[in-house]
């Protein structure tokens, strides 16, 4: 019986989580089908139970076959070289405006910061696609809005192109290659200006202009799968994020591989520049996520050497990090803790001027939150220093608002005197399918500022 409703719902294309758990509910309560065992499964045949699914909330713009959009797909178009695409758009982004404010011993900052990520991506077929981004309301760190202090509006209008790439597959765009995918032709690529984050955004966070080819899914001694890319880029490239430097280029190789107990990232990346004050320089970076018994675990190593000593945007250094989460018991809730030791100075290979620094995975403390000035509570540099963090987030209301408390420590371990210590608090709740309303507030002490408070109120729109 059950094998009948089961090919049913196959035929009809509806087979989904909600029937399967209605067909369980619906017990012998039926009447004449139910034969008395309130563990049979009925044959009376149910509906998908759709009423209390969300509606799908479309994007600003689409057109073709809708994105996760049910109903009927358009007749797709079939190339010479054998590839079937079935070409779509789709106009998609964020609006950010944001308050925020802190106390410094040379004068307070308080500033109205806006952003906006405007996208468009023209898919050709699922593994193809021609995307372009716009940030019209930000530029090189500065953001549009008010500055409380000096009385002054900021802004950062600009119709700079900051994405712009096309990404697909040489295998499926010519599968009459390999008609028997014999040959494994399936190399990704990817070309233009696009965002490369290795290492979780310390090795390398930026948006560059470049080439990526990458071979996936391949498996050799036990491996379950195995991913490299070699990288080559030639512009937008900002060494140790101290601003762009046109004369620099890029090449690497950036790996990745699924092993028996750990997920295992190895990547190495060099820069070149005809700058002297550049220079050249040499990143490596090893990444390994893993379960430690009930927790999840991850350990990261990475380093940069420069190649010449006259170089003002490439140091030699040394950063270790650690973070380790689990759920405590009868909880829905994250318990983490984050630990960093950082020898010498350790700089990215190319950092954006928005982006979070080298420590931001350690914690909200350590995290610039990408829109406006006032940047993280605790330094998120990693040059001789040693510290950490202790989290926790709290899930409420099912998971459509969350709370988290955190406190942070960085200590320098140079003769420098830059230790920071930080409490603070981040509560996070969805309004509606669209719009997240974030509160921040920390307070701590530091070498430079003494006691310092701050905070935050930002409503960020999905569109």
């Amino acid at each position: 019986m059950l094998h009948r409703i089961y090919n049913q719902h196959l035929r009809t294309g509806v087979l989904t989580a909600a029937v399967l758990c209605c067909l369980a509910n619906a017990t012998a309560q039926d009447g004449d089908h139910g034969e008395g065992d309130p563990n049979r499964i009925t044959d009376v045949y149910l509906p998908p139970q759709t009423a209390t699914f969300p509606e799908r909330p479309a994007p600003l713009i689409e057109w073709g076959n809708g994105f996760l959009k049910p109903g009927k797909l358009r007749e797709p178009i079939r190339l010479p070289t054998g590839a079937i695409w079935s070409p779509s758009l789709t106009v998609w982004g964020s609006a950010r405006s944001g308050l925020e404010g802190r106390t410094r011993n040379n004068g307070d900052v308080g500033e109205w910061a806006n952003r906006l990520d405007l996208f468009a991506q023209a898919r050709l077929s699922p593994t193809e696609r021609l995307v372009l981004g716009v940030r019209p309301l930000d530029k090189n760190g500065i953001f549009s809005g008010y500055d409380f202090d000096d009385s002054e509006s900021i802004d950062g209008f600009n119709l700079d192109v900051r994405t712009l790439f096309f990404e697909g597959d040489f295998g499926e765009i010519f599968p009459n290659l390999d008609p028997e995918d014999k040959l494994a032709l399936d190399f990704g690529f990817g070309i233009g200006r696009q965002p490369v984050n290795f290492q979780e955004g310390i090795l390398i966070n930026d948006v560059i202009d470049a080439f990526t080819l990458t071979r996936n899914s391949v498996r050799f001694g036990g491996l379950s799968n195995f991913r490299a890319t070699a990288l080559v880029a030639w512009n937008e490239i900002e060494p140790g994020g101290q601003g762009e430097d046109p004369d620099s280029g890029m090449i690497g190789v950036l790996t990745a591989a699924d092993l028996e107990s750990n997920y295992l990232e190895v990547d190495l990346l060099t820069t070149f520049s005809d700058n002297p004050t550049v220079g050249d320089g040499l990143f490596a970076g090893v990444g390994s996520t893993q379960r430690i018994g009930g927790m999840a675990s991850t350990f990261r190593a990475n380093a940069s050497l420069a190649l010449d000593d006259n170089s003002t945007a490439i140091d030699d250094g040394l950063l270790l990090t650690s973070v380790l989460s689990w759920v405590p018991h009868h909880t829905y809730d994250n318990l983490y803790v984050g630990s960093f030791l950082g020898i010498d100075n350790f700089t990215s290979a190319s950092r954006a001027p928005a982006a979070p620094g080298p420590l931001a995975n350690i914690g909200i403390l350590f995290a610039a939150t990408g829109l406006g000035t006032v940047g993280a509570p605790i330094s998120p540099g990693g040059a001789d220093v040693i510290g950490g963090s202790v989290g926790y987030q709290q899930l409420l209301n099912g998971g459509r608002s969350q709370i988290i408390y955190e406190a942070g420590l960085r200590l320098a371990t140079d003769d420098r005197d830059d230790n920071t210590v930080a409490v603070g608090a981040r509560y996070r709740k969805a309004i509606g399918q669209r719009m997240v309303l974030t509160l921040d507030a920390f307070a701590g002490n530091d070498s430079i500022d003494d006691a310092f408070i701050g905070g935050r109120v930002e409503i960020s729109w999905s569109f």
